[in-house]
């Protein structure tokens, strides 16, 4: 048969870490469930609930935030393993919003349990810390202190029965004031010496001007340069007359030939 599981919430009005504590505490578990509680707080510690009803062991402790236990009852089938329990708190603005995971429960008992925690558990606890702790939903009002009127004095606690006759007072006799003495004339306070005028720094000697430089002298100013003598014009050759052609001799004229005979 399968095994079964359940989830059940509620609102506690009280920090987590106040539930947490209370939960694992065996005189703060009677007192918020109702029924008689002997648990050892400590990973590996058993415990039992509701006058032993409930039995198991711790595994896992998350200070203020989960718990995590073997759990069984009774009513288990010898031969049945410990369902599982985690418990885990988370803060919310009206205290701690409280969810059991309740796992591996044998098959049929489920809705049994998932009565028992609203029943054996939920109901009781937000009733016990309704009253024994300040509903973090309302202001605390401050406490006004009244102020002690000026008047006011402490007497003492007047005993019961008669309170004797009061003794006249005896008359005091009249005490004569010495004559107040005059307070030592002060001597006057001596002056001060008056301090030398401060010495005078010596005047320092005015500066001596460095003497002036004598002016640079002028680089002698160079002579203009000599110009070139201008060159003679040059003389032009007379032009060479071509010698003049002699009249070409005439060829001498032929002798008259003689005639032949």
């Amino acid at each position: 048969m399968s095994l079964e599981a359940l989830r059940a919430s509620i609102l506690i009005p009280a920090p987590p870490t106040t539930v947490y504590l209370a939960w694992l505490d065996s005189g703060e578990h009677t007192a918020m469930t109702g029924g008689a509680a002997k648990i050892d707080s400590s990973v590996g510690g058993k415990f039992t609930a509701w006058d032993g009803y409930i039995s198991g062991k711790l595994i896992q402790l998350d200070l203020g935030r989960r718990i995590v236990a073997s759990w069984r009852t009774k009513d288990f089938p010898r031969d049945a393993k410990d369902s599982r329990l985690e418990v885990h708190l988370e803060a919310v603005h009206e205290g701690t919003r409280v969810t059991v995971l309740h796992s591996e429960i044998p098959a049929g008992q489920g809705e049994k349990y998932r009565d028992g925690w609203h029943e054996k558990y939920f109901a009781p606890m937000r009733r016990y810390f309704a009253e024994s702790l300040p509903d973090p939903r309302k202001p605390v009002p401050k406490r006004v202190v009244p102020a002690a009127s000026s008047s006011s004095k402490l007497l003492p606690t007047a005993k019961k029965g008669k309170a004797p006759p009061a003794k006249p007072a005896a008359k005091a006799a009249p005490v004569k004031a010495a004559p107040a003495k005059k307070a030592p004339v002060k001597a006057p306070a001596k002056k001060a010496p008056a301090k030398a005028p401060a010495k005078k720094a010596p005047v320092k000697a005015p500066a001596k001007k460095a003497p002036a430089k004598a002016p640079a002298k002028k680089a002698p100013a160079k002579a203009p340069a000599k110009k070139a003598p201008a060159k003679a014009p040059a003389k032009k050759a007379p032009a060479k007359k071509a010698p003049a052609k002699m009249p070409a001799k005439k060829a001498p004229a032929k002798a008259p030939g003689k005639k032949k005979r």
